[in-house]
C-alpha cells in the first residue's frame, strides 16, 4: 500500500510499487500520472481518497500513461466522476488499464 502524495495538484503512481494506495486531499487534484503501467494485459490501480475539512476536487480529465498525452478516465455510461464532499469522506477508485490503455474507472463511493 503506497502513500500517495500531491504537489501542484499532480499525483504520481508508479505501478512498479504496487497496486494499492492511498491519499488524503490537501489541495484540488488536476493531473494523475501513472508510469510502469504493463503494455501488455490487464492491470489496475486501487486508490483510497480521503477528503481533507475543505472539499477538495479529483480531476479525471488529465490521466497520462507511461509518459502519453493526457486522457479523460472512462466511467460507466460516461457519467464521469466526482469526488465525494464532507470532512473525511473516503472514496475508492480504481484505475483498470489494458494493454496500457485509456484506464477505465470504477469508484466506490461516499464512505464516512
Amino acid at each position: 500500500d503506497l502513500a500517495v502524495t500531491s504537489s501542484s495538484g499532480v499525483v504520481a503512481i508508479d505501478l512498479d510499487n504496487g497496486n494499492t494506495g492511498t491519499i488524503t486531499l490537501t489541495e484540488n487534484i488536476t493531473d494523475i500520472d501513472f508510469t510502469n503501467v504493463p503494455t501488455n494485459g490487464v492491470s489496475s490501480f486501487t486508490l483510497q481518497i480521503t477528503q481533507d475539512s475543505t472539499d477538495r476536487t479529483v480531476a479525471i480529465n488529465a490521466v497520462t500513461v507511461n509518459g502519453g498525452s493526457n486522457v479523460t478516465a472512462k466511467t460507466a455510461g460516461g457519467a464521469g466522476f466526482t469526488m465525494s464532499t464532507g470532512s473525511g469522506a473516503i472514496d475508492l477508485v480504481t484505475f483498470l488499464f489494458v494493454d496500457a490503455g485509456t484506464p477505465l474507472l470504477n469508484a466506490l463511493q461516499n464512505f464516512s
